[in-house]
């Protein structure tokens, strides 16, 4: 069964997000004047409403905030992925991001766990940040 793929829509905003994952060096924008990570991207920082800010790389590293398990596809063509873990984990550099957690035993989550980057192909323009156990 062919894998179904669903690609984002890549703005001004998000494009250097997007590129940085097909290099598997995640890059989250920092602000100039405060210094902190902002996620998803935006035109201003989300903290001291600075405009702009650069692209930084981060660790990849990060804790599970929270979890759900995924056992009833709300697409039918993803029916063949199911179950699958979807998380929010709360990155070392500040910003909540949600991904799939791979590799993973379900009975042994829990919050405040540590996780690390996973970089996922999906094809030749499109790589998704998951997360797997540290």
């Amino acid at each position: 069964m062919e894998r179904y793929i669903v690609h984002p829509e890549a703005d001004q905003d998000s494009t250097p997000y997007w590129q940085s994952l097909l290099q598997h060096q995640a890059k989250l924008q920092k602000c100039g004047k405060c210094g902190r990570f902002r996620f998803p991207p935006a035109p201003s920082c989300y903290y001291c409403g600075t405009l702009g800010g650069s692209w930084e790389p981060i660790s990849g590293k990060g804790v599970i905030y929270t979890w759900s398990v995924i056992h009833h596809p709300v697409d039918k063509r993803l029916s063949g992925e199911v179950p699958f873990t979807v998380a929010m984990v709360d990155l070392e550099e500040g910003p909540r991001i949600v991904g799939r957690l791979v590799n993973a035993d379900k009975a042994k989550l829990k919050a405040g766990m540590p996780v690390k980057a996973r970089y996922e192909d999906m094809d030749k323009v499109l790589t998704l940040l998951n997360f797997e156990p540290a």
